[in-house]
């Protein structure tokens, strides 16, 4: 065992896979064409088990067909006025079958009725009798079994109207009677009768014995064998298997003369004759055998396959192993501009590909990183700017409101508060991540200020849910996106515009809509926005706008790991709608409960009405 196992390791890579994919290949190629040629043994002996039935219920159901015939001749027969006529009749015509009728007589009609349910073929002869003593004979020729047509005529009596079936298999055939009433008062006036020859039976039963290469019997309701139909006329001198006949339909196995047969019967509720096919089950296995020698021609072929392919698939692989691990010793040393070719669509292109991908998000992340720094730092530059001298900047502003409150002039302290606010926000708070209703406070007052400015010209409406409220986001994320409505789709628009400001939670993401009436953007004024990769030179954008689209996708970028999306839509002279979906998990923490903080209600103002 050592030494096989010293040799198999320094084998090539090559021979390892070699060896390795046939030795599975071969295991799962047996196991399978195993477990595939049983499983399709057994699926198609019972779909032969089942054609068999099939055919079987078939040759049943083309007896009854013919019973049935024969059951609606003799209902023709016997409601007919001119048979009604003669079995009341106190004249009745008594004939032995030999005598010359008149065409136009009541005995020559009631011949033409008898001749209509009557074929040589299959009926020896049919015979109508009165209680009345009327008796018509219809034969080939004038030998009547007297006893067994008795016999038939007591049965037909006892059935009372319904049509029965007597065996007299001696005699070859099978007799069938019916009891005729008169069709106005129901009463018993006489029999009709026929007996059917059982040679014809047995042809029936030729083409299901020589599809099926089976013995066909016919029971008669007693379980006595009518007919048996075998190929060179053999027998099957074991009869036991009559006994586990039950019900109207079924199936079993038997063994008789060193022989296994599959019995298929089917019973007819109507004439209470049951078909019965002895399949061997050599028939039924001979389709299987077939399929085993296809089987082992297949695993052959198969196998000369799996050796061909296994050979190819290690020469595959060796070789761009090789090129792989050089390329990810060159990675390891720092070469970031290593690429391997990712020209195959298999397992070793798929790879190639994520490594590929892998170096490229790399560099990404090592740019983004970059990128983040230059904003930060541009941030920090801002901050310093404007904090030349922030708590005498809030004791102006402190003294302002003072005076404001102290004359009454509600409007302009809350102006004052809602100013002094913001600049704490943008000045003071040294935060990068606050949470939503802190956001949504630096929103209500900046939109406070604006509404103030503009007047009538401008409402807002905020609704954020509260599960909401103790989500962390970037500092001001909402505000630019709302400040950017107002500068961009407000401040240039000639009527009176609407803010909508929304938050909700869908699907595991919190999902925040800026959308306003304002006057829009055109597709190119859009794209342009979108792929912004620096911030804009000019002074006034820079006040507007502080970090701009960009810096706000850049910082979401960073902060999520690019989880956070954002799109925007527009459309010039209707408006600008900005969607900012955010993960709930992750990186950042929520908690939820509720803010105790008011919304501001001057927010709220007139938005029902819009």
């Amino acid at each position: 065992m050592k030494n096989l196992k010293k040799w198999y390791i320094n084998l090539s890579i090559q021979r390892k896979i070699l060896y390795c994919t046939l030795g599975v290949a071969l295991v799962v190629l047996l196991a399978a064409s195993v477990s595939q040629y049983m499983s399709a043994s057994s699926i198609v002996t019972e779909q032969t088990r089942k054609q068999s039935a099939g055919v079987v219920n078939e040759l049943s159901v083309n007896l009854d067909h013919y019973f049935d015939m024969v059951r609606n001749s003799f209902e023709y027969i016997a409601n007919n006025n001119t048979v009604q006529e003669e079995l009341e009749s106190d004249e009745p015509y008594k004939s032995d079958g030999t005598e010359l009728y008149s065409y136009y007589s009541r005995s020559g009609q009631i011949r033409r009725l008898l001749l209509q349910g009557y074929t040589s073929i299959y009926m020896k002869d049919i015979q109508l009798y009165g209680y009345n003593g009327a008796n018509h004979l219809l034969a080939n020729n004038r030998e009547i079994h007297e006893k067994t047509a008795q016999i038939s005529c007591e049965l037909a009596e006892q059935a009372k109207g319904r049509c029965i079936y007597y065996n007299a298999s001696e005699e070859g055939l099978m007799y069938m009677a019916k009891q005729i009433k008169d069709s106005l008062t129901m009463k018993p006036v006489g029999i009709l009768r026929a007996s059917i020859k059982l040679s014809y039976l047995k042809k029936m039963t030729i083409t299901a014995r020589d599809s099926l290469a089976a013995h066909i019997f016919l029971l008669d309701n007693d379980k006595n064998v009518l007919i048996e139909s075998a190929e060179n006329d053999a027998t099957i001198s074991d009869r036991s298997w009559i006994e586990k006949i039950s019900g109207n339909t079924g199936e079993f196995l038997f063994t008789a003369d060193g022989q296994g047969y599959d019995c298929v019967y089917q019973r007819s509720s109507d004439t209470g004759l049951t078909v019965v096919g002895m399949i061997p089950m050599s028939f039924l296995q001979k389709t299987a055998r077939g399929l085993q020698k296809t089987t082992i021609m297949l695993i052959l072929a198969s196998l000369m396959l799996c050796i061909f392919l296994a050979n190819i698939l290690a020469k595959g692989i060796a070789g761009p192993i090789k090129r792989t691990s050089k390329a990810m010793q060159q990675f390891a040393e720092g070469d970031f501009s290593v690429r391997l070719p990712e020209g195959r669509r298999d397992e070793i292109g798929t790879m190639n590909s994520v490594f590929n991908q892998t170096i490229e998000k790399i560099e990404q992340l090592i740019k983004q990183v970059v990128e983040m720094e230059t904003v930060n730092k541009d941030i920090e530059f801002q901050a310093l700017q404007a904090q030349i001298n922030p708590h005498f900047l809030y004791n102006v502003l402190d003294t302002i409101n003072w005076m404001a409150r102290k004359k009454g002039e509600d409007n302009i302290c809350h102006m004052v508060t809602s100013i002094s606010s913001l600049m704490r926000a943008s000045i003071s708070n040294k935060r990068s991540m606050v949470y939503i209703r802190e956001e949504i406070k630096y929103v209500q007052d900046y939109l406070y200020i604006q509404e103030t400015r503009y007047g009538d010209k401008f409402t807002s409406y905020i609704e954020v849910d509260e599960r909401l409220n103790e989500l962390e986001i970037p500092k001001m994320t909402i505000q630019t996106l709302v400040e950017n409505a107002v500068i961009h789709g407000v401040e240039n628009a000639t009527w009176d515009c609407f803010l909508y400001v929304s938050g909700e939670i869908t699907d595991g993401m919190a999902v925040f809509t800026v959308k306003d009436d304002g006057v829009g953007m055109s597709q190119e004024q859009l794209e342009k926005l979108m792929g912004t990769e620096e911030e804009p030179d000019h002074e006034a954008e820079r006040t507007h706008t502080h970090l701009g689209v960009y810096a706000v996708r850049k910082r979401l970028d960073y902060v999520y790991q690019n989880k956070a999306r954002m799109s925007i839509t527009s459309e010039p002279g209707k408006g600008t709608q900005v969607i900012l979906e955010i993960p709930m998990n992750g990186n950042v923490g929520v908690t939820y409960r509720k803010c105790d903080e008011p919304v501001n209600e001057n927010n709220k103002k007139r938005g029902d009405e819009r």
